[in-house]
């Protein structure tokens, strides 16, 4: 069921069903933190979880554990990864009742072994609903699942992310600059960007982006959604500059960027069949 996760963006409350409506008070369900990050400490680190229910409904709900990482397009869900942190977690509790207007917190204990090389270790926490089958009016609900999702990171060792600019380009079909960024370092972290596009030295627009993950020994498009709703793009060379800035325990970052990128009639007729 996890696997229905593998094309989200993280960071988000995920909500997947089988053959019958969400019901209306699953979007009302909420965990926090979305992201934990933790740096162990003679093996071990811990943290708590909150899951809220601001529905008029019960929520009955059971831990599960995935391995993820993140690839250029977003995070996707594995089956197995050297950098997996599920063997080394216990929850408490592992099932629990929510009830309306509730927060019920949900601890976690990470105890790595002593043999377990340095690098980061990586779980997709997520909280599923449990359906009562005794009850009668579930009869007809078929695959019903509602889950809310957080991002656990324990750094074994004093670790940092080392980040640098690939490339820039656009696509036309997704009406996207993309900004492929690599991460060299050994640990993750979540820049935001500051961008400005100009044009034959004539500004043409700026903006700001939130957080993006970009994974230890990984690299990732950040994308910027262009040309805003009733604006156009014309064909030819424009300069993509701005820099990434970053926070990180003990010390943050910042990287400045200066590339050029080539929009061609084509990515332009792309733009314009996807209206």
């Amino acid at each position: 069921m996890l696997k229905k996760l593998q094309n989200i963006l993280p960071l988000l409350c995920l909500f997947g069903i089988g053959f019958a409506p969400i019901p209306a008070y699953s979007q009302q369900l909420r965990v926090s933190p979305l992201v934990i990050e933790r740096q162990a400490a003679s093996g071990q680190a811990r943290g708590v979880i909150d899951v809220t229910n601001n529905s008029d409904k019960t929520f009955r709900a059971r831990v599960s554990l995935k391995p993820f990482t993140y690839i250029r397009e977003g995070l996707k869900v594995l089956e197995s990864s050297p950098n997996d942190l599920t063997p080394y977690l216990t929850f408490s509790p592992r099932e629990l009742v929510v009830e309306p207007g509730q927060t019920r917190s949900i601890r976690f204990n990470a105890r790595l072994l002593p043999s377990l090389a340095q690098g980061e270790y990586r779980a997709m926490f997520s909280v599923e609903q449990l359906q009562d089958k005794s009850d009668p009016n579930t009869k007809n609900e078929v695959g019903i699942d509602v889950n809310i999702a957080a991002t656990i990171f324990v750094r074994n060792g004093e670790l940092i992310p080392t980040l640098n600019i690939e490339k820039a380009f656009y696509d036309g079909k997704t009406k996207e600059i993309r900004l492929l960024v690599k991460n060299t370092g050994k640990a993750t972290t979540r820049p935001r960007t500051e961008w400005n596009l100009t044009q034959n030295g004539k500004p043409v627009n700026s903006g700001k982006l939130e957080e993006t993950t970009i994974v230890a020994e990984g690299d990732r498009y950040i994308r910027i959604v262009y040309p805003p709703k009733g604006q156009t793009l014309t064909p030819g060379t424009y300069n993509f500059s701005g820099q990434l800035k970053w926070d990180f325990p003990k010390k943050g970052g910042t990287l400045p960027f200066n590339v050029n990128f080539t929009v061609s009639p084509e990515d332009i007729k792309r733009e314009t069949k996807s209206d």
